[in-house]
C-alpha cells in the first residue's frame, strides 16, 4: 500500500529534525504526492540548504508524483467554508481524496492540513511528532 506525503514530510527526509529518525522507521512503502510537493520542496531548499537539492531530486524521482488536474482542482476549490486551508495545501488534501483508495492515509507535520484531512475521515500519521 501506498501513502501520500505532503512537502512537510519529505523535507524531514532532508533536513534532520526531532521527527526525521521517526519518519525514516516509518517508511516502507511507496510513496504518493502531488507534483506541487516537487516545487515546494526544491523552492525552500534553495532557501534554507541549496546543497540538499541534489539528494532532494533523488528522493523525488522514487515518488509517484499525481500531476494538478482539473479534478482535482474542483475538489479543493469547492471545499466547505469550514475547511480552513490554504489554496496549495487545499490541492494537497484534494489530490489525497482523489487517490482515495490507492493510498492508506496521509503523512503530514502541517496541523492545519492534519486538522482538516481528519474532516475528510483521512487517515493521517506524523511520525515522531509531539
Amino acid at each position: 500500500m501506498s501513502w501520500y506525503a505532503d512537502s512537510s514530510a519529505l523535507l524531514k527526509l532532508l533536513i534532520v529534525e526531532r521527527e526525521s529518525v521517526d519518519l525514516s522507521d516509518f517508511i516502507d512503502f511507496t510513496i504518493k504526492s502531488s507534483v506541487l510537493t516537487r516545487v515546494e520542496v526544491i523552492r525552500t531548499l534553495h532557501k534554507i540548504a541549496p546543497e540538499k537539492i541534489n539528494d532532494a531530486q533523488i528522493i523525488l524521482d522514487g515518488i509517484d508524483l499525481t500531476p494538478v488536474n482539473p479534478a482535482i482542482l474542483s475538489v479543493a476549490e469547492n471545499f466547505a467554508t469550514s475547511i480552513t486551508l490554504k489554496s496549495l495545501d487545499a490541492i494537497h488534501v484534494a489530490t489525497v481524496i482523489f487517490l482515495d483508495k490507492s493510498v492508506e492515509g496521509f503523512i503530514t507535520y502541517d496541523k492545519a492540513m492534519i486538522k482538516n484531512a481528519k474532516e475528510f475521515g483521512i487517515k493521517v500519521v506524523s511520525p515522531g511528532m509531539k
